[in-house]
């Protein structure tokens, strides 16, 4: 330590010093984790990388993730509150690896914090956002390699997802989200997004038998641009923007159709943590309405609304999800909504609910969890709806249990049907 070697005139004095010092601040962080830390310790300092929050930073913190550090400043000491901080700014930075360092504070009762952050040595990332095996559906997968430019994030995609829609989509996906427009708009809230997505479409057999007389076409591709101006104003991130959807027909010869809409989307997400008890609440609206003012082949307005409410607690986690969502008008294929996939109504198979998809949608999900070890043990019940606008509802259940270790989730769920159980099994990543 600079401090002490300045001092010392033998060298033995030196490193007798520094083994004292750690052997010291190792004792008291053991003493820390074997005594009740939420109540005994207050928060003094918060540190990134060893310079403390509130001065001149070299990282380039968002605003949100920096003031959060602030408010850590005069909290209790939760060590729950700390690694979650501490992926997120890994997440958010691209850091390799984030870790909490405790140290003493200049008053018994306090502590000081800091985050060690570990650079990434490649400058691109690869990651594994969903590979998930699903006994009644398969395989679904996404690989995605992302990098970052001066504040600019570039992202490319592979994907084969047969779990979220009616169709399953396999192809390419590409992502730009520019640096904030400080410079431009003299605004660090406001950034520029652009999404491109080409996919081939394959279609259940259940899907085509239903097809004849819905008014519903069918496409071999489709092929996506989506710019978007992207509005950061804690607790809410709002993106205004358009969608430039092209669908080439599945049979040959038959006409190119475009399903170019307005998009809006308003997310919510906020955090109340202390006293060893964790609440995230998080909301989102989602609105696409496609117009023949676009030069759109469809006419329909779709709306989907979901909630999620969390609560921590020592090794438990309580959590209620909700969604509902409604079109106005008559929406391709991959505008419908589905019931029956590794996160809605687990266990039911979409096909035998409705192969077509919905134009309204019902769901809630609650799932209990107990900490055991580096993971999480689960049980979930599930209930749902989907329905057409002119056809009458029907309200399906499903039970279910797993574990789940970070983005690493093993379930085996059970559909509540008259007269029998057809257990279905789901593992792989998901984000």
């Amino acid at each position: 330590m600079p401090r002490f070697a300045r001092l010392a005139v033998i060298p033995g004095l030196v490193l007798a010093s520094a083994l004292l010092l750690s052997a010291e601040s190792q004792e008291f962080i053991q003493q820390a984790a074997d005594t009740n830390i939420n109540r005994q310790y207050m928060i003094e300092t918060v540190s990134l990388a060893g310079i403390e929050v509130g001065q001149t930073v070299p990282i380039k913190l968002p605003k949100r993730l920096r003031e959060r550090l602030r408010s850590l400043v005069g909290q209790h000491y939760d060590i729950a509150m700390l690694e979650d901080l501490s992926a997120e700014i890994r997440k958010e930075l691209h850091f390799r690896t984030v870790t909490q360092h405790l140290s003493r504070g200049s008053t018994p009762e306090m502590v000081r914090v800091n985050f060690d952050v570990v650079r990434r040595d490649l400058f691109f990332d690869i990651s594994l956002p969903k590979f998930l095996y699903h006994s009644k559906q398969g395989f679904s997968g996404e690989v995605d390699a992302s990098t970052r430019l001066n504040q600019n994030d570039l992202e490319f995609g592979v994907v084969s997802n047969g779990d979220d829609l009616t169709e399953r989509f396999t192809g390419f996906t590409a992502r730009y989200d520019s640096a904030p427009f400080a410079e431009i708009a003299g605004s660090d809230r406001m950034r520029l997004g652009l999404t491109f997505e080409d996919y081939h479409v394959e279609w259940n057999q259940a899907t085509l038998a239903a097809l004849p007389g819905s008014g519903l076409d069918l496409y071999r591709s489709r092929w996506n641009a989506a710019p978007e101006l992207v509005f950061n104003i804690a607790p809410l991130t709002v993106s205004v923007g358009t969608s430039f959807e092209t669908l080439e027909s599945e049979f040959a010869g038959g006409p190119r159709q475009s399903a170019n809409a307005g998009t809006l989307d308003i997310s919510y997400r906020h955090k109340i943590e202390g006293n060893g008890v964790q609440q995230q609440i998080e909301g989102r609206y989602s609105l696409r309405v496609a117009t023949r003012a676009l030069g759109s082949s469809y006419a329909y307005a779709r709306h989907l609304i979901s909630a999620k409410y969390e609560v921590k607690t020592g090794r438990q986690t309580i959590a209620d999800e909700f969604l509902g969502g409604a079109i106005d008008g008559n929406a391709p294929f991959f505008d419908r909504f589905v019931l029956g996939s590794s996160s809605t109504l687990q266990g039911w198979d979409r096909y035998q609910i409705d192969p077509l998809g919905g134009s309204r949608v019902v769901h809630n999900q609650v799932t209990y969890g107990y900490r055991v070890g580096p993971g999480t043990v689960q049980g979930f019940y599930d209930a749902g709806m989907l329905w057409q606008s002119d056809r009458a509802a029907t309200l399906r259940h499903s039970l279910g249990c797993g574990y789940k270790q970070g983005v690493f989730v093993m379930a085996m769920a059970f559909p509540v049907r008259d007269g029998r159980i057809e257990p279905v099994f789901m593992a792989g990543m998901n984000y």
